[in-house]
């Protein structure tokens, strides 16, 4: 899908039947789009395989007149739930073209204020728009996994009736929160390291207002990682106590099986012995011999009991 923004209160120039674009959005395109997008932009554009390369090399690559920033694991495809799929990013003074292969909520946003009165004068307003709602909204989503991550902190921690039961769905909220932590820090340390590339330097065509405006972002980005780190350290210490948990009810379980071993061992040894077929064994002659055999076997599951009572064991 080809999307294009022209330049706000912009005409169609003779022989277009529309103004000519400051954006492209180009989701996932097709061939025909992408020729397209090659003849506004005047180059060729990257294949999504360059794109998601991690070298070095590849994340910035700056010209006179062209600007081109790779992000390899921007988003994550099949509606969050597939691999990670790269953006790229290629300004020139008049045009700002943008590569994906997923959606992605930043884009949505920017695409509700591109539309409405936040609209760029130039493409290079846009692409500086692109960093800062990226920003925005790995902040946001951070936040909200905080808020996530805090209320099931309280549930971990609670003594409520079914505890236990719930631990189980505690680990599967675990691992989703972190695989959403995980995406959005590849994303954030992408992004971080293709600006910290352009800000080191910017081509000339970029003014210092707009440069001044990415090393914002990229500050913010740096905030991010360091709180994305202490989530990290939060969702392991919550799985250790979930784990340490169920530790703890699996060996309460094994308590009562230990002692209720126990406890049975002596009656079963005492039905044994008096189960033997001797004409030799005296209790058999006793008037209540049946009624002793019957007490004795009783207290010998008694006291055991009482015994581990004693010692605080149940």
């Amino acid at each position: 899908m080809l999307k294009a923004y022209p330049l706000p209160g912009s005409v169609a120039g003779r022989g277009s039947q529309t103004p000519a674009p400051i954006w492209l959005d180009l989701f996932d395109p097709n061939e025909d789009e992408r020729k397209r997008a090659s003849e506004l932009l005047g180059t060729e554009l990257p294949t999504r395989k360059q794109v998601a390369s991690i070298a070095m090399s590849n994340r910035v690559l700056a010209g006179d007149g062209m600007l081109r920033i790779n992000v390899p694991a921007f988003v994550r495809g099949d509606g969050g739930q597939g691999t990670l799929t790269p953006l790229g990013i290629l300004l020139t003074p008049a045009l700002l073209v943008t590569l994906r292969y997923a959606e992605s909520v930043a884009f949505e946003r920017l695409s509700q204020d591109v539309e409405g009165d936040a609209a760029p004068a130039s493409s290079v307003e846009a692409f500086v728009k692109v960093f800062e709602t990226i920003g925005a909204t790995a902040a946001d989503r951070m936040q909200a996994l905080s808020d996530e991550l805090s209320q099931l902190s309280r549930e971990i921690f609670s003594d409520k009736p079914g505890h236990s039961a719930m631990l189980r769905g505690v680990l599967f909220k675990t691992g989703r929160i972190q695989r959403q932590i995980s995406q959005v820090s590849a994303a954030v340390l992408g992004v971080q390291r293709g600006l910290a590339h352009l800000c080191d330097g910017a081509p000339k065509w970029i003014e210092k207002p707009h440069t001044a405006r990415l090393l914002v972002v990229l500050g913010d980005l740096h905030a991010l990682s360091e709180y994305d780190q202490q989530m990290d350290d939060k969702v392991q210490f919550l799985l250790d106590a979930t784990l340490g948990f169920i530790n703890n009810d699996q060996n309460d379980i094994i308590k009562v099986l230990t002692i209720a071993s126990v406890a049975t061992i002596p009656p079963v040894i005492l039905a044994g012995i008096w189960g033997m077929n001797f004409k030799s064994i005296p209790e058999y002659d006793w008037p209540h011999g049946y009624e002793f055999a019957l007490l004795m076997i009783a207290l010998s599951i008694v006291l055991p009991l009482l015994w581990f009572k004693w010692k605080k064991w149940f």
